[in-house]
């Protein structure tokens, strides 16, 4: 799935709000608009797998960037994407016009035709989003 510059700001400024740091925001983005697997840490995370997560954490990781990470998850990230191990892996098979039109619904990215109009009308781009 390819989305525009401005479904990327759209869904970027969800992570800021949460103050997810960086690193973190982009393997979430990856993850849900590609459907890479996230690794060991991440997958975890989004599994609800504490232990596992913390067992797999990157010693530099702390508990406020968990906790911004849990908190974004919790509200914002498609409840067909986190939960269980299955949910990870499926969304990871999702075809990308089923994870594109589940991103839409959550408002974390634009329509296609939006992001054309958007596109057309030469609305700024404020790119990137950088918190």
């Amino acid at each position: 799935m390819n989305i525009t510059v401005y479904s990327r700001n759209c869904l970027y400024e969800t992570f800021s709000k949460w103050d997810v740091p960086r690193e973190f925001a982009d393997t979430m983005a990856n993850y849900l608009v590609y459907g890479y697997s996230p690794g060991g840490f991440f997958t975890s995370v989004l599994a609800n797998d504490f232990h596992s997560a913390i067992a797999r954490s990157h010693p530099t990781n702390t508990i406020n960037s968990l906790k911004s990470l849990g908190g974004w998850i919790l509200d914002c990230a498609p409840r067909e994407s986190h939960g269980s191990y299955d949910a990870v892996s499926n969304w990871c098979y999702l075809k990308p016009e089923a994870r594109r039109k589940i991103l839409e619904e959550y408002g974390l990215i634009y329509t296609e035709e939006r992001e054309v109009w958007m596109t057309l009308q030469g609305q700024p781009t404020n790119e990137p989003v950088l918190y």
